[in-house]
């Protein structure tokens, strides 16, 4: 059965003064379906999630919303830890929103329990942990029931008992029909989204085609390393499933699958990275 389509662009493209950030860009955004956006930092990733939510415009192409009642709802990649509790947050936004007071009070209560912050609906939020106000963050997006939701960076920086929780509600949201349009950087992530994977390379847009896991394929590594933070774009070049964040000790932790095993491992170590661990993962362990 064919998803119906909510939003698309056709042709899109987007210039700042003379620098063409993307270019040509079609994409369709359809009721229920996952679609996540990969490419290197300053790809263009951010730009089309702004785009795609219509807070800045494009420069040539089109836009077209399936009704004009459409809802957008859309997270930034952080959410600061800002004086007030997440009620008096999500209350402030339902207001900006137009939502009538009973109906806002319902639904901020309604999203508390559905992201498990029941018991924390009055803490400042000065004291929330990156996961609470990651989950805050997507809250806001969603004070007014969205047809599309659209995160940047919705894991970045999260442990993974946070990044467990967020996943699952995620799920839930997409089960229950809502699009959802992110930026994702970790592959094994997307993978579990169950999602149409997109990559942006030098301003266009390319579909990944991602066939059903095989044994080889649900196993992963992590390594935890030091290498020259320069070298870093060659190789996302090379291997583009590769994903690496800093860990608080200042390391690089990279992931990477079985399958760039062999060709990535030569690499990093001829470009002078250095391992201190490496280990062997299974998806879902």
């Amino acid at each position: 059965m064919t998803s119906k389509a909510l939003l698309t662009l056709e042709k899109a493209s987007k210039k700042y003064g003379s620098r063409e950030v993307l270019t040509d860009i079609s994409l369709t955004i359809s009721q229920g379906e996952c679609t996540i956006l990969r490419g290197s930092n300053g790809s263009g990733k951010s730009t089309m999630l702004r785009m795609v939510s219509g807070l800045i415009p494009l420069t040539s192409g089109q836009r077209l919303l399936e009704h004009s009642d459409i809802v957008i709802g859309y997270t930034p990649d952080r959410l600061s830890k800002l004086r007030m509790t997440s009620t008096e947050y999500l209350t402030h936004m339902g207001q900006i929103a137009g939502i009538a007071r009973r109906e806002l009070k319902e639904r901020i209560q309604q999203l508390h329990q559905f992201f498990n912050l029941e018991q924390s609906d009055h803490v400042k939020m000065t004291h929330f942990s990156k996961g609470m106000l990651q989950k805050t963050n997507v809250m806001q997006a969603m004070i007014k029931t969205p047809h599309i939701l659209v995160l940047d960076e919705p894991f970045s920086g999260l442990d993974n008992e946070s990044t467990g929780h967020l996943l699952h509600s995620l799920k839930a949201i997409k089960d229950e029909g809502t699009a959802i349009l992110a930026a994702v950087h970790d592959p094994l992530l997307a993978s579990q989204l169950e999602s149409n994977t997109y990559w942006i390379r030098h301003g266009r847009l390319s579909r990944e085609n991602i066939a059903p896991f095989s044994e080889q394929q649900i196993v992963y590594f992590e390594l935890i390393g030091m290498i020259n933070r320069n070298l870093i774009d060659h190789l996302v070049e090379l291997f583009p499933n590769v994903t690496y964040k800093s860990s608080e000790s200042g390391h690089i932790i990279i992931t990477f699958m079985y399958k760039d095993y062999n060709g990535f491992l030569p690499e990093y170590i001829i470009r002078g990275g250095e391992i201190i661990s490496l280990t062997r993962k299974e998806l879902g362990s």
